[in-house]
């Protein structure tokens, strides 16, 4: 029989080899490469190459390079066994991580629209780093401080956590503030009169919050009501984020839930959340409901995220993650097993997303099938952490 200290460690390698392949498929998008001959080695370039312009731009890239590699070491250190030499355990997931790093950026040398720089390379590293830090802080003092506290914890790895850090990713992404009282008033006459109110916005919202208080009561069980009303405190707080507005959806939305939640008889109210949150959804999908003239459907995963400004990019990202995860976490709850409700969510949207070839204003791509695909494989992922 194996050995009990490596079975927990399975399903951090298949996190892993997923946390690899999307580096790869971003950092290397959109594929477009061509022959060319350099006077020396792709490794001699690329030693050659540091960014020594210290501007604001360069230190967005540092800053998005080590958030990228933070999976990489969160999860490489989590896959080695316990049993491993110290060492070993430092020194191969830095390996690891130097090679992908530097053979992605000689990679690039050959594709027009990237660049060779060593210094992402030590910003990569760097991510590692820190990641492998926090997985040796999980791995040891978490992990004695969950065996005494129980299962349902913020600090213990699983679904709801997932769920519920994108969510949060979403209501204040990117945490940059902008100060000034003409700012504020601004954003607070923005919010325009009752009647601009969207329905389907609204809908959505509520369902979007119905769906946190379910995540929560997972977790906390007697304070998930308290925890609700904290979090309404997320609202006002994007009159001050940077490139983020305020809708009366996102006034009636949560409050319409917070009583629900409240005054609703709540094991009823449970067994209707799913129900609610892919009526909503599909409701979003099939919006503004009228024909327009057809468009290209985009078969390219991810392309309207890379092509987008990266701060509404990863807005989007961030809520169609809860969105398709939400989904799929609660019917597993109502007692469908991710096997079933996952192919059949990304059939459904790949049907809603060709219908919306014939929609205005909307981008019909593959990205949403994908996406409820890779969320339910990581919720797959994590039912045994």
């Amino acid at each position: 029989m194996s050995a009990p200290a490596d079975a927990g460690i399975t399903p951090y390698r298949r996190i892993l080899i997923l946390v690899v392949a999307l580096i790869l498929y971003g950092s290397l998008y959109p594929w477009d490469f061509h022959l060319r001959r350099y006077g020396a080695s792709p490794l001699w370039i690329l030693l050659h190459r540091w960014d020594f312009h210290i501007n604001r731009y360069l230190i967005w890239d540092v800053a998005v390079n080590i958030v990228l590699y933070l999976p990489l070491g969160i999860f490489g250190f989590l896959s080695m066994s316990p049993r491993a030499s110290r060492i070993l355990r430092i020194a191969l997931p830095l390996t690891m991580a130097l090679v992908l790093s530097a053979s992605v950026e000689m990679l690039q040398l050959f594709d027009d629209s990237r660049m060779c720089s060593l210094s992402d390379v030590a910003s990569n590293m760097t991510g590692t780093a820190l990641g492998m830090a926090a997985g040796a802080l999980y791995r040891g003092r978490l992990q004695r401080l969950l065996a005494r506290h129980g299962p349902a914890t913020l600090l213990r790895p699983s679904g709801a956590v997932l769920l519920l850090a994108c969510w949060f990713g979403y209501q204040v992404f990117p945490l940059f503030p902008t100060w000034g009282r003409t700012n504020l008033y601004r954003r607070i006459a923005a919010v325009g009169p009752l009647t601009a109110i969207s329905p389907v916005e609204t809908l959505i919202v509520f369902a979007e919050w119905l769906a946190v208080a379910c995540l929560l009561e997972s977790l906390f069980r007697r304070q998930a009501r308290v925890l609700l009303v904290l979090m309404l405190m997320v609202i006002p707080g994007k009159l001050i984020i940077a490139g983020r507005s305020l809708t009366w959806a996102d006034l009636v939305g949560p409050a319409a839930a917070l009583a629900a939640w409240v005054w609703l008889p709540r094991p009823r109210l449970r067994r209707s959340v799913p129900w609610l949150l892919t009526a909503a959804l599909i409701l979003a999908e099939l919006a503004p409901f009228h024909r327009d003239a057809p468009q290209a459907f985009v078969w390219v995963p991810f392309r309207g995220l890379f092509r987008s400004d990266w701060q509404d990019g990863f807005v989007v990202l961030f809520r169609k993650s809860f969105w398709y995860g939400a989904v799929l976490w609660l019917w597993r709850g109502s007692g469908y097993r991710l096997a079933l409700t996952a192919p059949i969510a990304a059939v459904a949207l790949f049907v809603l997303e060709r219908a919306q070839v014939y929609l205005p204003g909307r981008t019909p791509e593959i990205t949403d099938v994908v996406l409820a695909l890779m969320m339910g494989l990581l919720l797959w992922l994590l039912r045994d952490v």
